[in-house]
């Protein structure tokens, strides 16, 4: 409901002599009116209001409960001036076009409550006061709400990334509480050894202490020598678990990615998002475990210390708290700072990765060369780069200012420390054993603290940075139903009724209301002109995307109804931009079918059928030969022996039904007339759908659709396309005279 018409109901009620009961939502009235509490509002004229009142108005698209502070007559008008008791600023004036009524009663706890109290003058008289009080009450409330809730965050975090590896996890988490503790046992042996040593001379029955000396020192031996041993254990314990989280992750990442809906992929703002979350999920999570061991670790050791100092005095534990708060403070700060500056910079961060990818990768080597193209893509990289690292630079320089200035003062509380204990061991208060006491906890202690708060401080920053990761995770993999039907080998046709389609980004029509239909057992073509949306198409039909409007049907049932994994099953396809896989050439042959056990037969078989055969068997190796130049022995292709590798690929599947995108375009005639032979064998019992710009590939095709514009503009076969003398013919004829 729009503001207008609620205030338009609102009033019809409160004119009709009727109360209206609404719900607080907000903290400007907070503490007396709080989130969610009920309030009843009454209809009165705004001259019956007096300053104290808290009456309801309306302001942009809300209603509003707020006190009115003053009353005044201008031009025979009463204007009132309100403002939220937690407010720092008044309202607009409210007049009698936008003022509503009065709020006579609020429900706490069930019961009712009158807004009208002696209260209500206080709060007038002293609204500065108030405003002040208000103000920070809700300020320390959010702030604890906010912390609160990141605390959560971070166990919710540490709890996901460590979920499968429970054992691991606890096994640390002991081992890191037990080395929180340990060295401060040693640091206390040291000081009641240092306190016997200091009394032996002063005494005259030196055995029992040379005793006792000797025990302390075999404890402190056997302690130390525990606590070696440890760490030990912990690095080697921390590894496994570094590895079995870094796989955990990794495996979410890809299990995601491959099921992801392929709008999110061709999308730049969420492109933004999956790259900060790859980049994060490498690092973040195993940087998040070590730190709460950190944290953990402090915690235990900061117990210890600050018993200690307390031993020695408790102003000492104040100092130490106080030297390390601005620094803290600091940390947190330039955190969120810094993830903010990672999530506008990640569109450039993306680009400058991309023209490094140009300047070093393979695949544009050869013309990076040829137009000498090289300069032009390493000034756009480093003009980039070095955006990029004068932003960063920028808020290292604030946060290195910053944290001279907490030094600065650190160091400050740290001299006052070291006088004051300078002072008690003067006057004799303190012995010499808690002089080194506290010249060894102090160090150690100050360095724990900070550690810890260093800690918490890197945890907040990895979960902030993690909430991209967990944003990544939620994308949905489907973008319609999830009630999925099974469907069995085609029967009747494929049918597409009226489907248009865009992709996510862009508003033109790369589909408009296309209809056709492929009928079973038969062959299809598309042909048209670049950009006409053929491929698109197919994509369509594979289930990568689903259809802004209109519907496409496999024998009655409807695309978005049916099991992905089910309907792609029944398909293979050769796409115009294939994969090149750098592995074997019977892998890159079996890739087609990984569902059933490798069958070297099967390989053999679809290699001769996509014409491959030939160059697969004089490679050294033969079929375990890896193809590609990216791993050592590796045997390069030319691009026309690599299509036919990926149509070596779609035979071997075997599939009931047959997409290929430009199945010839980069083999020449010879090898085309032999594989359209080997096609038309093949194609006998499947249902196939052709795209290609060469008619010698399409024109025994069964029905020949031509698109142009995203629309269907002729269809017929061969033989009646040309008769027509339409689109199909003067591409025909064009492509004669070449």
């Amino acid at each position: 409901m729009r503001a207008d018409e609620l205030y338009e109901l609102t009033n019809y009620f409160l004119n009709s002599n009727q109360t209206v009961k609404g719900r607080v939502g907000g903290y400007s009235m907070y503490p007396l009116l709080r989130n969610g509490f009920e309030i009843i509002v009454n209809k009165c004229s705004i001259n019956d209001i007096i300053p104290g009142d808290i009456v309801v108005f309306k302001r942009g698209p809300k209603l509003v409960a707020h006190r009115a502070l003053k009353k005044n007559i201008y031009n025979n008008k009463t204007i009132l001036t309100t403002k939220g008791d937690s407010c720092r600023n008044t309202d607009e004036p409210i007049t009698e076009e936008n003022f509503c009524g009065k709020v006579i009663f609020f429900i706490k706890k069930g019961k009712e409550k009158k807004t009208n109290t002696i209260y209500n003058q206080y709060a007038v008289k002293y609204s500065n006061l108030l405003t002040f009080y208000c103000y920070s009450l809700v300020w320390i409330i959010s702030r604890y709400n906010k912390i609160n809730q990141t605390i959560k965050s971070i166990f919710k975090s540490i709890f996901f990334v460590c979920r499968e590896s429970k054992k691991l996890a606890i096994t640390n988490t002991i081992i890191a509480i037990l080395q929180g503790i340990l060295p401060f046992a040693i640091i206390y042996l040291f000081k009641w050894l240092i306190d016997l040593i200091w009394k032996i001379n002063s005494n005259a029955d030196k055995t029992i202490l040379y005793n006792n000396i000797l025990t302390i020192v075999i404890i402190t031996g056997i302690v130390f020598l525990f606590s070696s041993i440890l760490s030990i254990f912990s690095s080697i314990l921390r590894e496994r678990l570094s590895q079995s989280v870094s796989l955990y992750i990794y495996n979410l990442l890809h299990r995601k990615h491959i099921t992801l809906d392929m709008a999110y992929l061709e999308d730049s703002e969420q492109q933004d998002k999956i790259h900060r979350a790859v980049n994060e999920a490498g690092f973040r999570p195993l940087k998040m475990i070590n730190e709460s061991f950190t944290a953990i670790q402090s915690i235990l050791s900061w117990l210890v210390i600050a018993i200690l100092l307390f031993k020695i005095h408790w102003l000492i534990f104040v100092l130490i708290l106080f030297a390390v708060i601005p620094e803290i403070f600091i940390r947190f700060y330039f955190s969120k700072k810094f993830y903010n500056l990672n999530k506008s910079n990640s569109t450039r961060e993306r680009e400058a990765y991309y023209y490094n990818r140009i300047l070093t990768g393979l695949a544009f080597a050869k013309e990076l060369r040829l137009f000498g193209t090289g300069s032009f893509f390493k000034e756009r990289f480093n003009n980039i780069q070095t955006y990029l690292h004068k932003k960063k630079n920028s808020l290292i320089k604030k946060r290195a200012i910053a944290e001279i200035a907490a030094q600065i003062f650190a160091v400050t509380i740290i001299f006052i420390s070291f006088g004051y204990i300078s002072f008690l061991a003067i006057n004799g208060i303190v012995s010499a054993g808690t002089v080194v006491l506290f010249f060894l906890i102090f160090q150690r202690g100050y360095a724990v603290l900070k550690d810890f708060f260093n800690s918490l401080a890197g945890l907040y920053e990895d979960n902030v940075f993690l909430g991209d990761f967990f944003s990544f995770l939620e994308l949905p993999a489907l973008s319609k139903s999830s009630s999925k039907e099974k469907i069995n080998t085609l029967q009747k046709s494929i049918v597409i009724d009226n489907v248009s389609f865009h992709y996510p980004s862009s508003q033109r029509k790369a589909l408009d209301t296309v209809s056709l239909e492929i009928p079973a057992g038969k062959t299809v073509a598309l042909v048209g002109p670049n950009g006409s949306g053929k491929t698109t198409l197919v994509k369509l039909l594979c289930g990568f995307y689903f259809p802004d409007n209109g519907k496409i049907f496999f024998d009655n049932n409807d695309i978005s109804c049916i099991n992905p994994d089910d309907l792609r099953k029944n398909i293979t396809a050769v796409f115009q931009d294939f994969a090149l896989y750098n592995m074997t050439a019977g892998e890159n042959i079996f890739l087609g079918n990984i569902s059933e056990p490798a069958s070297i037969e099967k390989i053999k078989e679809s290699a001769k059928n996509a014409g491959i055969d030939d160059v697969l068997e004089q490679l050294p190796q033969g079929y375990n030969n890896i193809i590609g130049n990216l791993f050592e022995k590796g045997e390069e292709l030319s691009i026309g022996q690599w299509q036919k590798m990926a149509i070596a690929r779609a035979f071997y599947r075997n599939s009931p039904i047959l997409f290929m995108d430009e199945p010839s375009s980069a083999l020449d005639a010879e090898t085309e007339l032999q594989l359209l032979k080997n096609l038309k064998s093949l194609a006998k019992d499947k249902t196939v759908l052709i795209i290609s710009h060469r008619f010698s590939t399409i024109q025994w095709a069964d029905m020949i659709y031509v698109l142009e514009n995203g629309k269907v503009v002729e269809q017929g076969n061969h033989e009646q396309l040309m008769l027509k003398q339409g689109k199909y013919y003067k591409m025909f004829e064009n492509s004669r005279a070449f």
